[in-house]
């Protein structure tokens, strides 16, 4: 039984400290270190705090310890795998203002439903008509979107592939 995941019972404990306490042959022994040895854990390693975990007072002290250390100091220009504060375009455009408020415009606009299996209540993805890199000046046009679920989104994409998308592909799947 893993550690941590089930609550044991005091005789279930008892058992174990039990079989701790039984001599264990040369292969046992073998099979026990190399098991550790495979998670990670070295034999000499303190093996009580296996699937407990912390208060929040003793998290707060380590993190007070720990916070002028100077991993906590490695962000933007002085972490070590800086590279001048480039990310794809692509990213900086969905993670922007105007691509969220163009999504929450969709989805209002189409009622917050599936546009190909009429059903709401299920996680929603937002799609542009015409493809979003071929037709830079329509992605955020509120026209060049569509709600679709995450499953019917998924079936498109599966059937026509991520590229060159089309307002006929579009038609054809939602019939």
């Amino acid at each position: 039984m893993p550690i941590g995941i089930y609550k044991r019972s005091e005789e279930h404990k008892k058992k174990i400290k039990e079989w701790m306490k039984y001599p264990k042959s040369e292969d046992t022994k073998r099979k026990i270190k190399e098991t550790l040895k495979r998670l990670g854990i070295k034999p000499s390693q303190n093996r009580n705090w296996l699937g407990k975990h912390h208060s929040q007072k003793s998290k707060d002290k380590m993190s007070f310890v720990n916070k002028n250390k100077p991993h906590f100091n490695q962000r933007g220009e002085k972490h070590w795998n800086w590279k001048g504060g480039v990310s794809p375009k692509q990213k900086r455009i969905r993670r922007s203002i105007e691509f969220r408020l163009w999504r929450e415009v969709v989805f209002a606009r189409d009622n917050w439903t599936c546009q190909k299996y009429r059903i709401k209540g299920v996680k929603l993805h937002p799609h542009h008509i015409q493809n979003f890199a071929q037709f830079p000046e329509l992605r955020f046009a509120i026209d060049n979107g569509i709600t679709l679920s995450e499953k019917a989104h998924k079936e498109f994409h599966a059937k026509y592939g991520r590229r060159n998308n089309t307002k006929e592909q579009l038609e054809e799947f939602l019939k």
